[in-house]
């Protein structure tokens, strides 16, 4: 199915009729259908957000991972918890405009965009997770910088790692496991 047949369905007052076409959405890999999908994911209603959720999975690229960022700013935390669910399998897709987060003003969203680059598999995320984990004022930032770099078990983090052995209590712990999960000689 194409956008143009599924947008009378995703626009239906019938919630089974909306969670269908969501699953077609994403079996049709339908990226014009990635910006209507979003808004459904703040529907509030379990069933479409839970298909929403698997066809913006499905779909992935660049489109669903720049649509999905604006979500994580969102009031609501179930609609943040699933934009999160979302953004850690596609961000691979993406990952500069998570990069970017690194450096909002919301410590809460550069939280949140550590913990999804740790997800991404990507090199890219390294040396700007590495900065997060030395730089940032806040502590709950370098903590999830150090969880992120051990997720990505690149040894280019080595360094960064070992330099950030003498924060704080609870950061010097993510940044052993970190350092265990990479396994460089140099640690």
């Amino acid at each position: 199915m194409n956008y143009q047949e599924l947008k009378p369905l995703l626009c239906s007052s019938n919630p089974e009729e909306v969670r269908e076409a969501a699953f077609s959405a994403g079996e049709a890999r339908c990226t014009e259908a990635v910006h209507h999908l979003v808004e459904l994911l703040q529907s509030g209603t379990l069933g479409i957000q839970e298909a929403v959720e698997t066809a913006l999975k499905k779909i992935g690229g660049p489109e669903t991972v720049q649509a999905a960022i604006p979500l994580l700013r969102s009031e609501k935390v179930p609609v943040r918890n699933l934009a999160m669910s979302v953004l850690r399998q596609v961000s691979v897709d993406d990952v500069e405009p998570l990069i970017g987060l690194l450096k909002d003003e919301d410590g809460d969203l550069r939280i949140f965009a550590a913990d999804i680059l740790g997800w991404s598999g990507s090199s890219a995320a390294v040396a700007p997770l590495c900065e997060a984990l030395l730089q940032d004022e806040e502590s709950n930032v370098r903590y999830q910088a150090a969880i992120s770099l051990g997720e990505l078990g690149d040894k280019a983090a080595a360094d960064c790692l070992n330099r950030a052995v003498d924060d704080e209590e609870w950061v010097q712990f993510a940044v052993i496991e970190a350092l265990i999960k990479i396994r460089d000689e140099s640690s």
